[in-house]
This record gives C-alpha cells, structure tokens and sequence, in this order.
C-alpha cells in the first residue's frame, strides 16, 4: 500500500509542476494520469508449475487491488519524448487458474515503465502526425502462485525485465476537440517478444484539459531461471484526465 501512495503522490507533483518548467523552457507538454482497469490472460509458470490465468474485466472489481498511471509526451519542435509508467495489483482467493481439480490462487505486482525518444514526421493530411521512437522498457514483475488440491504446489517469483522496444504513435485530427491516438511498440532483450497496442481516444475539453479513454493490450514471452516463464498479456480499458501545456 506504501508504494500506491508513493506512485499517487509522484503523479500528483508531475501534474503540479510540468506546467511552470514547460512554459520557461518552450516546450509543449502532455501528462495525463489514468486508472487502467487491468486483467491477465496467458500462462504464468512459477517453478515449473504451469497455470492458465484469465483475470477479465467482469473480475475487476472483486481482484484488482490498485491499478493506475502516468502518460507523459514532451515535445520541442520534431523532437519527441515519450514516458508512460504503471503500477498494479492484483490478488485472487478463488480459482482463476486452470488445473483439474485444484485452487489456484495468483498475487502479482507489476511495475512497468517505458520511456523512448525520437521525431515526429508530418501525415498525408493535414492534422495526421507520426512519432517513431527507440526507447527502454523496464518491468518489475512479483508473482506468487498457490496450488492446493490435487495438485499442490507454491512458489514466487520475482524479476527484473529490460527490453528495448520500438515505438509507433500515429496521431488523427478526427475533429475539433476529438483526437485518435494509438500506440504501437514492439521489442525484446530479457524477453524473447513484448509488444503492445494501445488505441486511445483523446478529448479537448478547452487549450488546457484533456480526457483519454482508450484500450491497452502489453503481452509478455519472457523465460528465467529455476523453470519460471511468463506468457500472457495485460489488457483493459483506460480512462484518464490531464492537460496539455
């Protein structure tokens, strides 16, 4: 719980003081914090116990425990700076997994944080932009697994996850508060493949504020030590509120 408040209290103070080192510096700014209603779907195997996991949207309230973050686009001219962190919580009691007469039980806390640099290039029309980046994502993933039944077994893992990705942010001037901006990036070095689609759908309120609310799907193969793997994907709605500067 420390930590959801650490998180809260950073997004807070980005929000507080982007618009005063923005405005001195010339640049023009985005940060918009956002819940993400967050589910896994895939295979966690966990000292070589194997288990299908789908923790879906109708599992949401009742299994998420925390789940929220922070995008953040600083651009000046056609240089382009992209930062997006999450953090989340998830804990089950029940059977999410998929073992023959068994519970499963899964707790896993993830932080992600991915941050890439690159240009904008203009559209075949007008309002239409491309950012093409090269960045860094880092995962923290701490998951444990507990197996009564038939079949009994626990075990945790926890990780450190560093990938290079490729990033893709196409931009649609769909009208005049109404922006369509999805994210696509793609990568790999601790993981054999990540990659991520994140369509979203931006709103002008006014110059100033701005909602997001869109869908993001982050998969993961990634293998370590003593037989452990993760192959599945996060994915969920997100609804965010922040501004422009």
């Amino acid at each position: 719980m420390k930590k959801c408040w650490c998180l809260l209290a950073i997004l807070v103070l980005g929000l507080l003081t982007t618009p005063v080192w923005a405005a001195a510096g010339g640049w023009k700014c985005e940060i918009a914090p956002y819940m993400w209603g967050v589910g896994i779907d895939g295979d966690i195997t966990v000292k070589g116990t194997k288990v299908e996991v789908d923790v879906g949207v109708e599992d949401l309230i009742d299994k998420v425990d925390f789940a929220g973050g922070l995008l953040a686009v600083v651009q000046k001219g056609r240089w382009v700076n992209w930062l997006q962190v999450d953090y989340f919580e998830i804990s089950d009691d029940e059977n999410v997994g998929k073992i023959e007469g068994s519970k499963v039980e899964v707790e896993s806390d993830t932080l992600l944080l991915t941050v890439a640099t690159g240009i904008q290039v203009d559209g075949w029309k007008k309002g239409m932009t491309f950012d093409i980046l090269g960045g860094l994502r880092y995962t923290r993933m701490d998951n444990e697994l507990t197996i009564s039944g038939n079949a009994s077994a626990s075990g945790s893992r926890k990780t450190d996850i560093y990938d290079g990705v490729l990033v893709v942010r196409p931009s649609f001037q769909l009208s005049k508060r109404w922006r369509f901006n999805p994210t696509l990036s793609v990568g790999a070095g601790d993981s054999d493949l990540t990659y991520e689609l994140q369509p979203q759908f931006q709103f002008h309120f006014n110059d100033t504020w701005i909602a997001r609310l869109g869908y993001r799907r982050l998969y993961y193969d990634t293998e370590g030590s003593s037989g452990n793997k993760f192959d599945a994907a996060f994915h969920g709605f997100i609804l965010g509120l922040g501004g422009t500067f």
